[in-house]
């Protein structure tokens, strides 16, 4: 799939790590923006940034996803653009034991990583199908591929996004739509201030760059992969999960 044949780019989650990076990596190739985030600040630092190297349109879209009329505004608002290439990179980890974390955090989590995402790959795939062009993009993580305890909900969303994503693949291909999964380890990104709050962060040491992620999760999505995992540590986590051993006994090992 040539990303050149795109026009436009839709990114969610633009305001930081993974989805920053596609946003300015996508910029340029030459593709027009659309960076939607819950901080405008940092998407207008985003924005200045791509304009030093680029003279593509970068719209700047403000909006909390997790949000379910939040979704449905932005899907409204951008009627008039024809979006060639979604990446659904959005999307929030929390981690701890299940019976103490916040109910309300949890449902906002599923909402977003999970009813967002479907929501818009609909949508867009559908413009992508009457066109017959187009391209998906979506961010689970290698947490998706194994049950990880603490990491519970998460893990869960992510493991929705991989089935999905691979099943769109293979329904979208005869229509000149390709959809990519991308399944990341621990990456120099917010997600860990976010998902640990105040813990201590040193443990998760070895962490991947959000341009390492980007980059090769292009390279694969030009090439016709269907799932991109970065980062030979995480080829090997998830060859484990899936092929030595059962699942009960990862999950058992994972918690102690």
């Amino acid at each position: 799939m040539n990303l050149n044949n795109f026009k436009w780019a839709l990114v969610t989650g633009a305001s930081s790590g993974i989805g920053r990076e596609f946003a300015i990596e996508l910029s340029k190739r030459g593709l027009n923006i659309i960076a939607v985030g819950r901080n405008g600040q940092s998407l207008e630092e985003v924005a200045d940034k791509v304009k030093q190297f680029s003279d593509v349109e970068f719209l700047i879209y403000r909006a909390d996803l997790s949000k379910q009329e939040n979704v449905r505004t932005l899907i409204m608002d951008l009627s008039k653009y024809q979006i060639d290439l979604l990446i659904n990179n959005a999307g929030f980890g929390l981690y701890g034991e299940f019976i103490k974390l916040e109910l309300a955090e949890i449902e906002g989590m599923i909402e977003l990583n999970v009813k967002t995402l479907t929501t818009l790959s609909h949508v867009f795939a559908n413009q992508m199908v009457s066109k017959g062009l187009g391209g998906i993009i979506n961010i689970a993580s290698v947490a998706g591929h194994i049950p990880l305890p603490y990491f519970n909900v998460y893990a869960a969303t992510k493991a929705y996004v991989y089935n999905f994503s691979l099943a769109l693949w293979a329904e979208l291909r005869k229509y000149n739509v390709h959809v990519l999964c991308v399944s990341p380890g621990p990456t120099e990104t917010r997600f860990f201030e976010r998902a640990f709050k105040r813990q201590d962060l040193r443990k998760f040491g070895g962490r991947m760059q959000p341009d390492e992620v980007v980059a090769g999760a292009l390279k694969a999505f030009e090439k016709g992969a269907a799932v991109y995992i970065p980062g030979l540590k995480n080829k090997i986590i998830t060859f484990v999960g899936k092929k030595l051993f059962p699942d009960r006994f990862i999950a058992k090992v994972a918690s102690d």
